[in-house]
């Protein structure tokens, strides 16, 4: 029945169909890994990249240089010497331009770590940034997860239900020929039936549900996702001995640890301002100015006709041990709190791998017990389904073996959902899935 409905529908709406892209799981997810969050995610390791990189650029040499151009004030000299001028003071006299320019280099030489600390906190910010990127990967691997087990949860169920349904109205027909039925027997038939068509309903709701949330999570308006049969991916759980590794790789405790260096780092360059900076700073300058004399002597201040250069050993110091201190502090007490952070991020992060690791052995566990009671139910509703054959059954017994054996394969579904669900989200958890993969 069911492969006769899909010929249909392909006959009736092939090219839509053949429009829309059939995705497996690991296409699912990485399409998911895409995602806008995930890029923010990864933005905001660009920016910890560029914070880097302005922590490196403090050990270069800085320029600054300065510039002007205007109209050049007229300033004779009276005496060979220069010591009188006309005009003595300001006067509107102007003779051709006046220009100036000064260049300034100053390289650090030594700022008692503060450039090195910089560097390093700006180093485990990347890295942070990068394991929260991660993190946000494995959130939506396993929405993507979801939403693909539960489409085809939601299409498991539906099929079944639908060959249900078409057996009970068989049989339902059959019954209807029947004079050794009685009415309450009939009425049994028509309950089972409705049941049926009302779980066929939610089936249905729940599929297009899963549908909507795929194509949000790919960001694709026709996705859908291939045609395998629902079955138990395979998986070999982790064990307490290998529980510390997995705490390790988890991207949030990855972050956390990070974030412990940063402020570290951050509070050891505070404690670097109770230092001085040493530095190199060369000056050339350079001003000409067509109206004006230029005096001779090596003493005249000209500020119109002047060129030099020089380079001395600088030293730079903001003397503020009360600030500094205080700055030391704070940045102390947030080194304190990211350990703190980095702990409850341990903690969390071997709860969660518990939880997930017992949620799926429980699934698991459920999905064998499970297969074994529908394969029963199976065998019991065929024998009954033999029997209303050849009219020797009764509408209590089908209704028995359809109750039961729809109970199992919905269980069993169910279980096989949790299960694939529970090793994306176990996989998320020990870091398996990275931004930009």
């Amino acid at each position: 029945m069911r492969r006769l409905v899909l010929a249909i529908l392909l006959v009736v709406s092939g090219p839509r169909l053949a429009a829309a892209e059939k995705l497996t799981l690991d296409q699912v997810i990485a399409k998911a890994i895409a995602n806008p969050r995930v890029q923010m995610a990864q933005e905001d390791v660009g920016t910890a990249r560029a914070r880097l990189g302005e922590a490196d650029a403090g050990r270069w040499p800085k320029l600054k240089a300065t510039g002007f151009a205007t109209v050049s004030p007229e300033i004779r000299c009276i005496d060979p010497t220069c010591n009188v001028t006309e005009p003595q003071n300001f006067a509107f006299r102007f003779s051709g331009f006046f220009g100036s320019i000064q260049v300034d280099v100053t390289q650090p030489l030594y700022t008692f770590g503060k450039i090195d600390h910089a560097r390093r906190a700006a180093r485990a910010g990347v890295a942070a940034q990068k394991a929260l990127a991660d993190e946000a990967a494995g959130d939506a691997a396993a929405d993507a997860a979801r939403a693909y087990w539960g489409l085809k949860l939601a299409r498991e169920l539906g099929g079944m239900l639908d060959d249900g349904i078409e057996e009970i109205t068989k049989a339902k027909s059959q019954f209807g020929e029947r004079t050794d039925i009685s009415i309450q027997d009939r009425q049994r038939v028509e309950v089972l039936l409705a049941e049926a068509k009302a779980q066929r309903a939610e089936a249905m709701q729940g599929e297009l549900q899963a549908l909507a949330g795929l194509r949000a999570i790919t960001a694709l308006p026709d996705a859908d996702i291939d045609d395998d049969e629902l079955a138990a991916v395979q998986r070999t759980l982790p064990n307490e001995h290998t529980l510390s590794q997995d705490v390790a790789r988890r991207p949030q405790n990855v972050a956390a640890i990070a974030g412990v260096t940063a402020t570290e780092q951050l509070a050891a360059f505070q404690r670097a301002y109770y230092y001085p900076d040493f530095a190199l700073v060369g000056s050339a300058w350079g001003a000409k100015a067509q109206g004006v004399d230029d005096p001779p002597g090596a003493f005249a201040n000209d500020p119109f006709n002047r060129f030099g250069a020089g380079l001395v050993l600088g030293l730079q110091w903001a003397f503020d041990p009360w600030t500094t201190k205080a700055r030391v502090d704070r940045a102390e007490a947030e080194a304190r709190k990211a350990k703190a952070q980095a702990n409850l991020a341990a903690i969390g992060a071997s709860y969660d791998i518990a939880m997930v690791t017992s949620e799926a052995r429980a699934a698991k566990a459920k999905v064998d017990a499970t297969l074994e009671g529908e394969k029963s139910a199976r065998t019991w509703l065929a024998s009954v389904l033999q029997s209303q054959a050849i009219g020797t059954a009764e509408p209590r017994d089908l209704a028995d073996a359809y109750i039961a054996w729809f109970q199992m394969k919905a269980r069993w579904a169910q279980a096989v959902f949790q299960w694939n669900v529970a090793v994306v989200r176990l996989g998320r958890a020990i870091g398996e899935y990275k931004a930009g993969s």
